[in-house]
């Protein structure tokens, strides 16, 4: 769901704002690297507050920013709100509605088309390591990334393979994701570049520094649904 976050600024405001500028904007792009924060800005002509779009599953992901943001920790922000924003139209839409003639023409194209689900995007990243540090990753993704990765909106669940090549091993890991804003809630504002942890990268001899995104147009999935009884991976 999306959330507006509405700031009404002090008078000293403009007089006060760079003292706290850098720290407020570091907060705000930390939030937006985390997929919460979409915009955020002053409002102009008067300068009189600020309004600031966030998305997840909860108004905690707007009222938890303004709690620790700089701007109203200091008073020069005297006051704040969140409203739920019922958002229907538009690539983000929380909750696309289309016009009754796109819907008929959908429902037109069901009848005679074969139905399927939604497109999920499947992540793809490679690395290598070493027989006797193969472990040490494996242990590392299952009890501390995988689990973290069940709690992101939109984690559609995953698979680690590896195989050995020569005298090292080759891993693959696959994760599923309902969406490309799903992704970036995962990997921030550039979802093509990996995310490797320190303790990652420690048991790696190399990996990739990107990943590629699959578009799944089609599954037959033996091994049961995401969520059925077996790990969820990620890189």
């Amino acid at each position: 769901m999306h959330y507006l976050l509405f700031y009404e600024v002090a008078k000293d405001y403009l007089a006060r704002r760079g003292e706290f500028r850098d720290a407020h904007l570091k907060n705000a792009w930390e939030s937006s690297a985390r997929g919460e924060l979409v915009l955020g800005g002053a409002l102009a002509n008067p300068v009189d507050g600020a309004v600031l779009l966030f998305q997840g599953q909860s108004p905690a992901v707007a009222e938890n920013f303004a709690q620790s943001d700089p701007y109203v920790t200091s008073g020069i922000v005297k006051g704040w709100h969140v409203r739920e924003w019922t958002t229907v139209a538009g690539e983000q839409a929380a909750i696309p509605i289309r016009p009754k003639a796109a819907h008929a023409g959908a429902i037109e194209l069901a009848r005679t088309t074969p139905s399927h689900k939604p497109s999920l995007i499947l992540r793809m990243w490679r690395a290598h390591t070493s027989p006797e540090k193969v472990g040490t990753y494996v242990q590392h993704a299952t009890q501390k990334v995988f689990p973290a990765l069940q709690t992101i909106a939109g984690h559609r669940g995953a698979y680690l393979l590896h195989r050995a090549v020569g005298g090292a091993i080759e891993i693959v890991v696959l994760t599923l994701w309902e969406s490309m804003q799903a992704v970036r809630r995962f990997a921030g504002t550039e979802p093509d570049k990996a995310v490797v942890e320190p303790e990652a990268r420690a048991a790696l001899t190399d990996f990739d520094e990107s990943v590629t995104h699959f578009e799944v147009v089609y599954s037959n999935n033996l091994l049961g649904p995401p969520g059925s009884p077996q790990p969820r991976m990620g890189d």
